[in-house]
């Protein structure tokens, strides 16, 4: 009986002992994690890292304006920038249903779904 309990004392020692070294990171691991192996930024960003992140962000926006209507007709047509700016003003309005209305009747099935997402609970 005792030779049973040393042999499986001695069996879960082996056991553990196999278990821990799985799970070091020596003999070959690499304990670099992914964004230093692809040579990416680890840790906090310098104060110059932060000024030219917000430098080249505060530019990629001045150079997005909104479009003009003539620039908007060119590419959507007349008729839906003329619809988009009716429906836009009856919302501003607060007419929410006769926006939903107008666009329905124009067959602009998207332009009434945004409509309905835009004016919930209201008119």
């Amino acid at each position: 009986m005792r030779m049973l309990a040393f042999a499986l004392a001695g069996a879960s020692t082996l056991l553990i002992a196999g278990a821990a070294s799985a799970q070091s990171t020596g003999g070959g691991g690499s304990t670099m994690s992914v964004r230093q192996q692809n040579g990416q930024m680890v840790g906090r960003m310098t104060q110059s890292q932060h000024y030219n992140r917000f430098t080249a962000e505060e530019q990629r926006r001045a150079g997005e304006s909104a479009p003009s209507t003539e620039e908007l007709a060119a590419e959507y047509g007349a008729e839906r920038v003329d619809l988009a700016l009716r429906v836009s003003e009856l919302i501003e309005q607060g007419r929410c249903r006769e926006a939903r209305d107008v666009a329905r009747a124009a067959g602009e099935r998207a332009m009434v779904i945004r409509i309905r997402q835009t004016c919930r609970g209201a008119g």
